[in-house]
């Protein structure tokens, strides 16, 4: 939820409603620093957008470091207030990534894990506030978020099978279709974030558009038509966050999870602890 422009401020057109940003990004936009970040793009107002995405992200970032301080500092045997928030939603997030990763090794992916889906959800909620906007209405938040998820599953990828089956897995099974399964393999690979990126952009821009077309309709009488779209609204913020995050989550649990169900990681541990191979048994 957005502060309506005046009549006066877009001269009878259209103008994107204003936020608590709107006045530093004006002081900002025409600085040779504004100008190095674009922030002075007219067309479709992007440079506003993209000025208001960074400064409502950092603020949902202290909101989580915050709420985590807090909750942590009153951290008491039977969770109350901040603290059963946050164990509540633990408590799903490990329920959801051990649904595809399962045992006790997909909570080696939990922090990562949870951590995007605390920080898409807050960035979302914002949209709801009077004077924010959502970060994630813009692609630039969205595809940072995906192709962090993309660096993070190869590394994990990495970690869990070696660098060599890692590679291999590129190439396929069959030799003489190797360049033309690598090729596959790598689009199929740039794919998953660029999917993950412009999913979550297009719904929270959507949502927030229709919001802001709605402020736009009632803005000259003060009648808040958009009241049904916020309710909607936080629903949708939860509904996205999770959605990405599960996505995630089958995304990591592709690389590091082989048939059968298990973790590549616990295969090496228990074959380490029995002195055997990881896959399968040595004959003679």
């Amino acid at each position: 939820m957005l502060f309506p422009a005046t009549p006066e401020e877009h001269g009878g057109g259209h103008e994107s409603p204003h936020t608590i940003f709107t006045a530093i990004w004006r002081a900002v936009k025409d600085t040779d620093l504004g100008r190095w970040y674009r922030f002075d793009e007219e067309k479709r107002e992007l440079g506003m957008f993209w000025f208001d995405a960074i400064g409502f992200s950092l603020i949902a970032a202290l909101l989580l470091i915050a709420g985590a301080a807090i909750a942590l500092k009153s951290y008491q045997k039977i969770p109350r207030g901040f603290q059963n928030a946050f164990e509540w939603a633990v408590g799903l997030l490990r329920g959801l990534v051990q649904g595809f990763i399962p045992g006790p090794q997909g909570d080696k992916y939990l922090p990562y894990l949870g951590s995007v889906f605390l920080f898409i959800f807050t960035m979302n909620m914002l949209g709801v506030i009077p004077g924010f906007r959502s970060p994630t209405m813009t692609l630039s938040t969205t595809a940072a978020l995906g192709i962090t998820t993309f660096v993070m599953v190869q590394q994990y990828a990495i970690r869990a099978t070696g660098v060599g089956a890692y590679i291999k897995h590129f190439m396929g099974d069959v030799l003489w279709l190797a360049p033309l399964m690598l090729v596959v393999e790598i689009i199929g690979e740039l794919a998953k974030p660029m999917s993950l990126s412009l999913r979550l952009f297009g719904n929270i821009f959507g949502e927030d558009n229709v919001i802001e077309q709605l402020m736009a309709l009632g803005e000259r009488f003060w009648i808040p038509v958009q009241a049904p779209m916020l309710l909607l609204a936080l629903f949708t913020s939860f509904l996205q966050a999770f959605i990405f995050t599960t996505l995630s989550t089958i995304y990591i649990a592709s690389k590091v999870v082989h048939e059968g169900g298990h973790d590549h990681d616990e295969d090496h541990d228990d074959a380490h602890a029995e002195g055997t191979p990881a896959h399968g048994a040595q004959h003679h």
